[in-house]
């Protein structure tokens, strides 16, 4: 299990590295500062949430990663996502809330 973590570099581009998983998600102190960090910026921002160093993702990555992404929008904070780890992809495709990861 590797320690999950949220870099941020530069401003309003996080990178998340490590496991991403239902061992690391209710222990990652990463992810409530990630979410602080949003409530704190202006509305109609946009950012950009980088999953390239992400090792290890399963359903619980991927739960949180949907409600991550509704929770902003609904605060008008945009995330684009980048280098989504295939894992989650299938996952998504198979769940059928594939449409939902914006990807580019």
């Amino acid at each position: 299990m590797t320690k999950l973590e949220v870099v941020e570099s530069p401003k309003g581009y996080f990178t998340l590295q490590g496991d991403l998983n239902r061992n690391t998600i209710p222990k990652s102190g990463a992810l409530a500062t990630l979410d602080r960090s949003n409530q704190n910026n202006s509305k109609d921002a946009a950012f950009t949430l980088d999953m390239l160093g992400v090792s290890n993702s399963d359903t619980a990555g991927l739960a949180w990663l949907m409600n991550f992404l509704k929770g902003n929008q609904q605060q008008n904070v945009h995330f684009e996502l980048k280098n989504i780890p295939e894992r989650l992809r299938k996952l998504a495709k198979i769940s059928d809330v594939d449409s939902f990861l914006s990807v580019q």
